[in-house]
């Protein structure tokens, strides 16, 4: 690889690319924890309630 006819400029785009990628990964996967872990805390609260609802008081 001839490194001379590399110009900074595009070295700079290419490094700010990839820093933004690693950027975007990142928020990506946190979002995706964040996700996960609303899942898990509406299977925990499903699984308080399981009895909640299932009958009817007929007598007021």
């Amino acid at each position: 690889m001839d490194v001379s006819s590399l110009s900074l400029d595009g070295i700079s785009a290419q490094s700010l690319a990839q820093t933004q990628q690693s950027i975007g990964m990142g928020v990506m996967r946190k979002a995706l924890d964040i996700q996960a872990s609303e899942g898990a805390q509406l299977v925990k609260m499903m699984d308080t309630a399981a009895g909640l609802g299932t009958t009817i008081n007929t007598q007021a």
